[in-house]
């Protein structure tokens, strides 16, 4: 896959705060972020936290890292909220992953069921090495250990996807949904090793038999390939993602599958916009998930805009059935003010829009252009006026302690504290766990 800047698997914070002034760029005055856990030097712990975070109904967290643990494969972990008079988070290692049968290298993080169990990726390990998605169950006894269990292993070749990067997500039925970054249809120069799939898993009818697969769309590069993301549902149970290649301009797609009318049908698969590339002003090459927000899809993408250094855009519904979407760009990020986005946005009650950018925020060790920056977009008060970007904490050094290079995401934790992930930096040069007070 060709990408502007290599993307590295492992990557390394300080503090940097401006007050400088952009036009229609504001940097926050003060420093308001703050770690709830470093991973430490030592591996057992895990290292290298690329997933978003996902929390119970205690507010504890729950997430995944890359290397590390046991094995140096993986981990999934939880941080318990301090208990007073104790201040400080606990991380409890929940599985290591062993690089065999039950995967290695997750790169997403997990997500809960009704019943307390936790699912999600590995990008590798498991029956043919090309990934699998597992559950973990927690202990019936609260000392006991968390059981995992393969759900799948994926095969590559023509018929099965490999490699899935991204995480999975749940229909009203209890079915499971994800892509592969590989696998599937192959093509000599534009996918080698397959352009990547969308795979639905059915769970069985009875308890402790395996659950059953479909690839229920074969990207094929001329419509979109090498997806990255997490698909997510509408309320009408549309599906939609992205690819970060492939498509007319071979910058990425926006795409819809519709469900099948009857049980034994296919599902549908609708290209609703084809980025236009990386030497435009149009987006390229979008990593991150979609998220839907008043019947809107909203996203980034790690290049184009008017700098190249990535975008964050919308694609709104047309207003007459079966016409055009329409694609809006609302920040163009400059590398001052962040760059390379590769994750989703989450809004707030007031209609503001929060993420991350894996680069950029301030001259650093990172590339000279700083280790990423959690921003805030805020709509115009005028209709089709500019949204307004306010970059709430920058990381200029690999090395810094607050952290470096966010790519999971965030997500509102307790008192709309926004809390994510980075994949370096920190205490231990391993990556961090923080929280921002917007």
């Amino acid at each position: 896959m060709s990408l502007r800047r290599p993307f590295p698997v492992r990557w390394g914070l300080a503090i940097f705060v401006a007050t400088l002034l952009f036009a229609g760029v504001v940097f926050a005055s003060a420093p308001s972020e703050y770690i709830i856990y470093a991973f430490p030097a030592t591996d057992s712990a895990g290292a290298e936290s690329n997933g978003p975070l996902v929390a119970d109904s205690a507010g504890n967290l729950y997430g995944t890292t890359n290397v590390g643990g046991t094995f140096y494969k993986g981990t999934v972990f939880e941080l318990s909220r301090p208990v007073p008079p104790n201040t400080k988070w606990t991380e409890t290692v929940l599985y290591s992953f062993t690089g065999a049968r039950d995967g290695s290298e997750p790169l997403s993080g997990v997500i809960f069921d009704r019943a307390g169990n936790l699912y999600g990726t590995t990008s590798e390990g498991g029956a043919s090495g090309l990934g699998v998605v597992f559950q973990l169950k927690p202990p019936a006894d609260p000392v006991g250990h968390w059981t995992e269990f393969t759900l799948y292993s994926f095969q590559g070749q023509t018929s099965d996807g490999a490699s899935p990067v991204a995480g999975i997500v749940f229909d009203g039925s209890g079915n499971l949904y994800g892509t592969t970054n590989e696998g599937g249809i192959t093509y000599a120069l534009a996918c080698p090793r397959g352009c990547g799939t969308v795979f639905e898993l059915v769970p069985p009818a009875m308890s402790g038999a395996a659950w059953t697969e479909h690839v229920i769309h074969y990207f094929n590069s001329g419509q979109g390939g090498y997806p990255r993301d997490t698909p997510i549902f509408d309320g009408m149970g549309y599906l939609y993602g992205t690819a970060s290649q492939g498509g007319m301009n071979a910058a990425g797609v926006i795409f819809r599958l519709a469900p099948p009318a009857s049980s034994d049908g296919v599902w549908t698969y609708k290209v609703l916009h084809a980025f236009a590339g990386a030497k435009t002003t149009d987006s390229a090459q979008p990593y991150g998930s979609l998220s839907l927000h008043g019947g809107i899809l909203y996203g980034t993408a790690t290049a184009g805009g008017e700098h190249n250094w990535g975008t964050v855009f919308q694609v709104v519904p047309p207003a007459v059935a079966g016409g055009a979407w329409t694609e809006n760009i609302l920040f163009s990020f400059d590398g001052t003010n962040g760059g390379f986005p590769t994750a989703n946005v989450i809004f707030d009650k007031a209609g503001n829009l929060y993420s991350t950018t894996y680069e950029g925020g301030g001259v650093g060790s990172c590339y000279l252009e700083g280790c990423g920056t959690v921003f805030k977009l805020t709509p115009p008060a005028t209709q089709g006026a500019g949204w307004t970007q306010t970059v709430l904490h920058s990381f200029p050094n690999a090395g810094g302690e607050d952290g470096s290079r966010p790519t999971g995401g965030l997500i509102f934790g307790r008192n709309d504290v926004l809390l994510g992930v980075t994949s370096g930096g920190g205490e231990g040069s391993q990556g961090t766990v923080f929280g921002i007070v917007p």
